[in-house]
């Protein structure tokens, strides 16, 4: 990548910065944030949201689906999962999942097509590919897909084999993502999660003979044991297999609300600066060999969909991470999934067992309905955080208001970024400067109504 003019490498931060500016904060998958939903929710309200999204039913949807088993604990994990269930166990939370699907369709108009769905765990690929093929089968019942629909899945490579992927594609699969987080053994050892690399390289190297280039490999910078040697090691392996994105996240020690997390805590964590060293590393990397960095922890080689949307402002992001797809309703389904429809969210029962004996077909068991002010403000952070950049003008006319009148406390809030050139407002918009996207985080939290209350943010991660 020879012209960089437009981005900084995060070696260059200046590390008064890192001090200045280090806190927990989110990562805006959502606006306002899942903490916020509440159990005590009108839930025949959110029925006639969902029945009145109808109303255009040309409109596309997005399904995510949540397989939350994996055969092991992965010691940094902070999502929702649980470990060893046998295969009846996997048999009936899948159909518990079509139980779902079918009540649903009482609410959604199944004439319209979905442009994307996303398996995500967990390790969706830890149970029988029988069971994936029940579900789908049975989502084709229901559904019509578009003809350019993204079809992605979650896979941990540690469990497949070339067969595996065979049956995936056959399923219609056509984007896939690898979970890996770090190749040196050190590391792996220390985060229970051994991975051989020239077992990776045969999957990747066999989807490239099958003709699908649309993979997605994922990296964790942060973790203990982890140097900026071993780690550009790591670095330029992966980018030697060619995968069309790279997601390099920070790692998130959390152990008040990922228990298993404490044991690492024997073996040194990088702290703010290593971290940004290691961030920096994946920069100079990834950068040369041809990748551009995306929003803040991905980078995406030039053809791909995310930097062809993110060069045109038209990046965006939900609870499946960024994606080129703008609004989309979307249906989670599974324990734990989070549905986003029409101006409210609802989030499904955690626990396999609970999920499973479950007696409201629904699921909900959390829910929030967005206010016009968070619909707003929702719109105003997913610009920034996404794309770097608000058309004030366009953004004014949307929601009908004046930016500077309605936005006066926040912009006084600001002043701090603009002076240390991270951020630029005139009349007309408000940019992030390359140096700014990687305190985004920090930036959209001025307009988060809901965090500049809160007493409560270690439920966050570390924004550096």
């Amino acid at each position: 990548m020879k012209d960089r003019a437009d981005v900084v490498s995060p070696l260059h931060i200046p590390v008064i910065y890192l001090d200045k500016y280090s806190c927990r904060g989110p990562r805006y998958t959502s606006y306002p944030t899942a903490p916020h939903f509440k159990p005590d929710f009108d839930q025949e309200a959110i029925k006639v949201l969902w029945k009145a999204s109808n109303d255009n039913p040309s409109d596309n949807l997005s399904l995510y689906v949540h397989i939350p088993f994996c055969t092991s604990r992965c010691l940094y994990c902070g999502c929702y999962t649980e470990i060893h269930h046998t295969d009846h166990i996997h048999e009936l939370y899948i159909r518990s999942i079509i139980n779902e699907l079918q009540m649903i369709c009482t609410l959604i108009n199944t004439s319209r097509k979905i442009s994307q769905m996303a398996f995500g765990g967990g390790s969706p690929t830890s149970v029988n590919y029988r069971h994936l093929e029940t579900f789908l089968d049975a989502i084709h019942k229901y559904f019509l897909f578009s003809p350019e629909s993204e079809l992605s899945i979650e896979i941990d490579p540690r469990s497949i084999d070339c067969d595996y992927l065979d049956q995936l594609i056959t399923l219609g699969f056509n984007r896939f993502s690898f979970g890996v987080q770090d190749l040196d053994p050190t590391v792996q050892k220390n985060v229970h999660r051994s991975l051989d690399e020239n077992a990776l390289s045969g999957l990747i190297n066999h989807l490239h003979r099958r003709g699908y280039y649309a993979i997605n490999i994922d990296l964790i910078y942060g973790l203990p044991g982890q140097t900026t040697k071993t780690f550009t090691h790591t670095l330029k392996k992966i980018s030697d297999m060619k995968p069309s994105r790279i997601a390099v996240f920070g790692y998130a020690h959390v152990p008040w609300i990922s228990p298993h997390q404490k044991a690492l805590e024997k073996f040194k964590i990088p702290d703010a600066n290593q971290r940004t060293q290691l961030f920096g590393a994946a920069f100079e990397q990834l950068t040369a060999n041809g990748y551009h960095h995306i929003g803040m922890d991905h980078f995406a080689l030039s053809d791909d969909d995310l930097f062809i949307a993110l060069k045109n402002h038209e990046l965006t992001r939900n609870f499946m991470g960024y994606t080129t797809q703008r609004n989309l309703d979307l249906i989670g389904l599974g324990a734990s999934a989070i549905s986003a429809i029409n101006g409210c969210y609802t989030q499904n029962i955690k626990g396999v067992a609970e999920y499973v004996s479950s007696n409201d077909s629904y699921r909900w068991h959390k829910a929030l309905i967005l206010s016009d002010e968070d619909l707003i403000r929702r719109d105003l952070i997913l610009e920034l955080f996404c794309n770097f950049h608000l058309d004030i003008p366009n953004f004014e006319s949307r929601h009908q208001l004046n930016f500077e009148t309605h936005f006066r406390k926040e912009l006084a809030s600001l002043k701090g970024f603009i002076s240390d050139d991270m951020l630029r407002i005139n009349k007309h918009s408000l940019s992030v400067s390359p140096l700014g996207r990687y305190f985004i985080r920090n930036i959209c939290m001025v307009f988060d109504q809901y965090i500049t209350s809160e007493t409560n943010k270690t439920r966050y991660s570390k924004t550096l």
